[in-house]
């Protein structure tokens, strides 16, 4: 470290760099619950046992599992490997769900979710099983030559020095003042849940709007919070997002390490085939589920296309905004299929940019008005050509983002040069499978939803990485999540 940049950190919190606010910046899809596999078809012919048949008499299976996300698989292995017959029925083509790794313009990208760390006890409990290996973002195939945080404020971009650095921080910290509060143990919500409840109505735009803001402060703030939330901020519950800064130990170092910076050096895809290697469940692809029908001594499941499967227990792994295109006898609770088609509040969008060349400087982060396309703009790889860049936007229609000349338009707000050359995404929204990216509550949900949610209803066991303690909407939480249901439904099979 040079003088010069040793008398600038000195302005910053302690343990905080510009290179880990750069990181920082770009947390927003550090938490959807679900993994990709590229040889999906190959993974489920492997993963087939015809010798085994069920324990529980008269049935096809001991455990059937609808979904083969992160909490599925998780829930899938665990089953199998308690010695149940178990099926995964997934409806894509390929296990995953909201996290899918695949291929852009030569390098191994996510379209979905990414970063782990070992404060996210349950998936890195899987790392070490399975001695993965993890590596960091920015991908870097050049030395890198210093970063840059940038902000567009009133039509004009600056980059941002140690003085409107340390304003801005001081912001962070007056904003997530309350998470100690309401947070003071995230893997426990009725700890304090008066404090919740008394909170639930404040979305994430309210408690910012209550504080005096200079423009820097409130553009880099609100952009940061419409990442975490991946919506607007108005529809952002401000409780959700004070969890995301209390889990990881309450400092921006921490949520920065924890929520972007580390991720699987083959992609999210190498942890799902392992689990599915280990456990060897059945796997169904392309099978969409109609009706579970719960008959007491045993459960009816009956696919898209007619087939009857019948099974001692089916554990849920759907995304809450999907799980009420099912037809459930007994019915769903009415909450829980209430809160679906309400729908949470991630809705935004994941954009990866290729541009020809490089930057001014290897790592950056960019910021803007949440109105713009592009608020929240950050270096994701660096090769000898050219640069990745990662968006995460509040609203997949602000422009047409499979328009590189109208994400190019909007790119040049912050680099006037830039050539945009590719880009890539999936449509997680419009995804009949997902409706929806990372899960954050609305205002208002805790109080009028929390308890009906993760309810098991019989023979009908809830697993969702939507719902939980602590990490739920990130892939940790999507293990937690499966792992528990897999331990009660062998407490009830026995």
């Amino acid at each position: 470290m040079n003088n010069n940049e040793h008398q600038h950190n000195e302005n910053l919190p302690a343990g905080m760099n510009r290179r880990g606010f750069i990181r920082t910046a770009g947390v927003g899809a550090g938490a959807v619950a679900a993994g990709g596999v590229v040889e999906a078809a190959g993974v489920a012919a492997k993963a087939r046992e015809p010798g085994r048949s069920a324990r529980t008499r008269g049935v096809d299976y001991d455990v059937i599992v609808l979904g083969g996300g992160f909490a599925g698989v998780t829930a899938a292995r665990d089953s199998s490997k308690n010695g149940y017959k178990t099926l995964v029925l997934e409806a894509r083509d390929r296990l995953g769900g909201r996290t899918f790794t695949s291929e852009f313009a030569g390098h191994q990208v996510e379209l979905g979710g990414t970063w782990i760390h070992w404060t996210q006890p349950f998936v890195w409990s899987e790392v070490q099983r399975y001695q993965l290996e993890v590596t960091e973002t920015p991908e870097l195939a050049i030395a890198p030559d210093g970063n840059a945080i940038m902000a567009l404020v009133d039509g004009r971009c600056e980059t941002l020095g140690a003085e409107q650095l340390g304003q801005v921080f001081a912001a962070f910290g007056k904003y997530f003042g309350d998470a100690g509060v309401l947070w003071e143990r995230p893997y426990d919500v009725a700890y304090h849940w008066k404090n919740i409840v008394a909170n639930d109505k404040l979305s994430a735009r309210d408690a910012m709007q209550k504080m005096s803001l200079t423009p820097v402060q409130r553009v880099v703030l609100e952009a940061y919070l419409a990442g975490l939330s991946h919506c607007p901020s108005e529809q952002a519950s401000h409780i959700e997002v004070n969890r995301w800064w209390a889990l990881p130990g309450g400092s921006m170092q921490a949520l920065h390490d924890s929520c972007g910076r580390y991720r699987f050096k083959h992609g999210t895809v190498s942890l799902i085939n392992r689990m599915v290697e280990d456990g060897k469940p059945e796997v169904r692809l392309s099978t969409p589920v109609q009706r579970v029908e719960d008959r007491g001594s045993h459960v009816v499941v009956t696919t898209a296309n007619g087939q009857r499967l019948t099974a001692a227990a089916v554990i849920v792994g759907l995304p809450m905004n999907v799980v009420q295109e099912v037809e459930f006898s007994p019915p769903l609770d009415p909450r829980v299929a209430e809160a679906g088609r309400e729908r949470h509040a991630g809705t935004g969008i994941k954009l990866l940019i290729k541009i020809k060349g490089h930057l001014p400087k290897s790592e950056i982060t960019a910021l803007a008005p949440v109105t713009h396309p592009l608020p929240l703009v950050a270096t994701y790889a660096v090769a000898a050509d050219h640069t990745i860049l990662v968006m995460f936007g509040p609203d997949p229609k602000r422009i047409d983002y499979a328009d590189k000349a109208a994400v190019q338009a909007a790119l040049r707000d912050f680099f006037p040069q830039a050539v945009v050359e590719e880009v890539h995404f999936h449509p997680w929204t419009t995804d009949p499978y997902s409706m929806g990216t990372w899960c954050n509550y609305r205002a208002g949900w805790f109080e009028k939803y929390l308890a009906h949610f993760q309810k098991d209803r019989g023979r009908v066991f809830f697993g969702q990485g939507d719902h939980g303690e602590g990490w739920r909407g990130f892939i940790d939480g999507a293990i937690g999540a499966g792992a528990g249901a897999a331990d009660r439904v062998k407490a009830r099979l026995g």
